[in-house]
């Protein structure tokens, strides 16, 4: 099993259409680092079974580099792994489906 961000767009979140996920993490991974990163860093919108609009990505950006920086001082044998998802795959798709889309109503499932 594994962790996704869901994509949907439409006015709410309850009428949204899905448009598609991202890949975030392994379950066992979640479980073990991101769930202990959230806690610790006091993670409020990036969280497991929480939807966001696309208005809060520059706050979730936020809450990616507290996650990343409490990984790199914290983390155990999946540190390379969980950096790797925020720096190369989360942050960068977030930027650019922000950029190319922030006048439109998206948002994001995180489960």
């Amino acid at each position: 099993m594994s962790v996704t961000l869901g994509i949907y767009k439409g006015k709410d979140y309850n009428s949204g259409e899905f448009v598609d996920d991202v890949p975030v993490s392994f379950q066992k991974v979640w479980n073990k680092v991101w769930n202990q990163a959230l806690k610790e860093c006091k993670i409020q919108i990036f969280v497991d079974c929480h939807y966001f609009s696309i208005k809060q990505i520059p706050k979730v950006l936020e809450e990616l580099d507290r996650i990343y920086e409490w990984v790199q001082i914290n983390g155990s044998e999946d540190t390379e792994y969980v950096l790797w998802r925020i720096h190369e795959q989360l942050k960068p798709f977030l930027i650019q489906f922000y950029k190319e889309h922030k006048y439109e109503d998206y948002w994001f499932d995180l489960g």
